[in-house]
C-alpha cells in the first residue's frame, strides 16, 4: 500500500512578512509609495479632517491614495474589492502598511476628492518635468468615450421621457386589471406566484414612473449648442449618447493632451459631451491652468505643436489656436479624398452622377424660398456660420424628398432625410479653414498629422487594456472627472517607473 506524507488542516503557521521588501524599487508600487511620500502635497485632504480632540483616528490619506492607485493600476474599481485586496493581497497589505479601510471609507476618499485631485496631478507632472520626460514641443490631444453608470434606455428629451411614463403607466393599469381579474378565479400555488410577480413588477414600474414624474418636475429641458433641445438621462443627467466604434453609449468623453516624448499627459479631463469641437478651447485652457500650477508657466504651449483629430476642426478653434501662438495640425473631414495617396480608393465604387448643386435651385425672392428641379420648396431655416462664412439655411422637408424621383440626384445617401442648401452671405477677413487644409495637404503636414496616432493612442491603449478601464464606474461629471484624471496619473507614474529615476 502507498505511503503519503502526513498532513493536517488543524494545524497553524507563522510566516515572517517584513513589508519593506514585498515593495521592491523598480515596481509601480515602489513608485506610487515614494511619489505619495515624498512629491505629492496632499494638505488640502488633510484639511477636510476635523478630529484632532474628538471623534475616532482617521486612516492617514496617503495611505488611502496608495491603495486607490494600485488598485486602478491593475483595473480595480469597485471599492469593495478593492478592502478585500487590502486583506488578501500580500502587495496591498505592504503598501497600506496592513491597513485594511472600509469600501465606504474608500468611496468617500475617491468622492471627496473634486478640489485636490488637480493638484495631485499637477504634482506627478512637475516630477515628469523634473526628469525630463517631457519633450515641451509637440503635443497631441484627443477623446476616448466610454458609458458610465447611466442607463442609456432613461434617456430622451421631456417629450420622450412624458411618453415614457405614460406607457409605464398604461402597463400599470394592464396588470392591475389582470391581477383583479385572477382574484376572481380558482386559486392554486402557480397562480399565487404569478399574482406575486405581478405585484413585484407594478411595485417596480410605480417607482420607475415615480422616478420620471420626480425628474420632470426637478429639471430643465437640455439645450444644444445650435438649435433644439438635447437628449437628458434621468440616471446621470450630465452625461451623453455618443457614438462610437462600438454603437452608441451613454457615457463621459475623456480627453487627454499627451506629450510626444515618451506619451506623458499634461492635462486630461472627463466631458459630458462627445462633440470635440466644442471641448477643444477648454481643454488648451485648462492645459495652460495646469502648466501654471506645475510651475511650467501659462505660455508653456506658446510656439509648440498641437495636432488633433478631425471632430476638432472649427474655424473659430483656429482662430483660437493662432491667438495663441500654437503650430496646430487639425485636418478636415475631407482631407483624406485629397490625398494623393488616396486618389484610386473609390474605383471599386460605382459610379454616379454629380449632385445638384445651389445653381441647379431657383430662388423665389418674393416668399423667400428656393424651387428644386422637381418643383418642391425649401423654406428658410435660420442663420447659420460655417467656416469663414455667414449664410441662410433652407431646407425641404422628409415628405417631399421621401418619395422624390430626383432623390438619387440630390441627396448624398439612401439614409439622408432631406435637402439642404446653405447660401453663403458673408466671408471672415482670414480664412482659418483653408490654411488649415492646404498646410495639412504638404507631404510635411501629413507625416505631421501621421504622428498623433502614436503619440496618443498608446496611453489610450494602456487605460482601456493594461489597466481595463472600459467604462467609468461613477456618476455625475465632478466624479468622473476624478475617476479619469487618477487613471492620467497612474500613467503617467508608470511612465516615471519605466523611464525616470526613483530613489531606492
Amino acid at each position: 500500500m502507498a505511503r503519503y506524507k502526513d498532513y493536517s488542516y488543524t494545524q497553524g503557521i507563522m510566516i515572517p512578512v517584513d513589508f519593506t521588501q514585498q515593495i521592491l524599487p523598480g515596481t509601480l508600487e515602489h513608485t506610487i509609495h515614494w511619489l505619495v511620500e515624498n512629491r505629492i502635497d496632499l494638505t488640502g485632504l488633510e484639511k477636510k479632517y476635523k478630529n484632532d480632540n474628538t471623534g475616532a483616528p482617521a486612516y492617514d490619506p496617503r495611505i488611502v491614495l496608495k491603495i486607490v492607485l494600485l488598485a486602478y493600476s491593475r483595473g480595480i474599481t469597485s471599492t469593495r474589492t478593492i478592502m478585500r485586496a487590502c486583506r488578501e493581497n500580500i502587495v496591498f497589505r505592504a503598501l497600506s502598511a496592513d491597513s485594511s479601510p472600509d469600501f465606504t471609507t474608500i468611496a468617500s476618499f475617491i468622492r471627496g476628492m473634486k478640489d485636490e485631485i488637480r493638484s495631485i496631478f499637477t504634482n506627478v507632472l512637475l516630477v515628469c518635468a523634473e526628469m525630463n520626460l517631457l519633450g515641451g514641443t509637440e503635443f497631441a490631444l484627443d477623446g476616448c468615450k466610454m458609458s458610465s453608470n447611466a442607463s442609456k434606455e432613461m434617456s430622451g428629451t421631456f417629450s420622450d421621457l412624458q411618453k415614457k411614463k405614460q406607457k409605464i403607466e398604461k402597463t400599470i393599469t394592464y396588470l392591475i386589471e389582470k391581477h383583479e381579474k385572477q382574484d376572481h378565479e380558482e386559486s392554486d400555488q402557480e397562480l399565487r406566484k404569478t399574482k406575486r410577480d405581478h405585484e413585484q413588477r407594478i411595485k417596480r414600474l410605480h417607482a420607475k414612473a415615480d422616478k420620471i414624474e420626480h425628474f420632470l418636475a426637478e429639471n430643465k429641458p437640455k439645450l444644444k449648442s445650435r438649435k433644439g433641445e438635447a437628449q437628458s438621462n434621468i440616471t446621470d443627467n450630465e452625461s451623453a449618447k455618443m457614438k462610437t466604434s462600438h454603437g452608441v453609449v451613454q457615457g463621459y468623453n475623456g480627453l487627454a493632451l499627451v506629450d510626444a516624448k515618451h506619451q506623458v499627459v499634461v492635462h486630461a479631463e472627463a466631458f459630458g459631451s462627445g462633440q470635440e469641437h466644442e471641448l477643444l478651447q477648454p481643454m488648451i485652457e485648462g492645459a495652460k491652468e495646469t502648466a501654471a500650477d506645475a510651475g511650467l508657466g501659462r505660455d508653456y504651449f506658446q510656439e509648440t505643436r498641437i495636432i488633433a483629430d478631425t471632430g476638432c476642426f472649427e474655424e473659430d478653434n483656429l482662430n483660437y489656436l493662432a491667438a495663441e501662438k500654437v503650430d496646430a495640425y487639425i485636418p478636415d473631414q475631407q482631407f483624406r479624398k485629397r490625398d494623393p495617396r488616396f486618389a484610386d480608393a473609390g474605383r471599386h465604387k460605382g459610379k454616379r452622377e454629380k449632385l445638384y448643386t445651389k445653381e441647379d435651385f431657383q430662388y423665389d425672392e418674393t416668399n423667400d424660398t428656393f424651387v428644386c428641379p422637381a418643383g418642391k420648396k425649401l423654406k428658410y431655416s435660420r442663420d447659420q456660420k460655417f467656416g469663414n462664412t455667414e449664410g441662410r439655411r433652407y431646407i425641404s422637408s422628409r415628405t417631399q424628398c421621401r418619395d422624390c424621383p430626383l432623390r438619387a440626384n440630390c441627396l448624398r445617401s439612401n439614409t439622408t432625410r432631406y435637402r439642404t442648401l446653405y447660401v453663403i452671405e458673408k466671408y471672415f477677413n482670414r480664412n482659418y479653414s483653408d490654411e488649415m487644409k492646404k498646410k495639412i495637404d504638404t507631404p510635411d503636414g501629413r507625416e505631421i498629422y501621421s504622428r498623433r496616432m502614436g503619440i496618443v493612442e498608446p496611453v489610450f491603449g494602456n487605460l482601456r487594456n493594461a489597466k481595463r478601464l472600459d467604462h467609468f464606474t461613477l456618476r455625475t461629471k465632478a466624479k468622473v472627472n476624478i475617476q479619469w484624471v487618477l487613471y492620467t496619473i497612474i500613467h503617467n507614474m508608470g511612465k516615471i517607473c519605466v523611464f525616470g529615476e526613483i530613489p531606492t
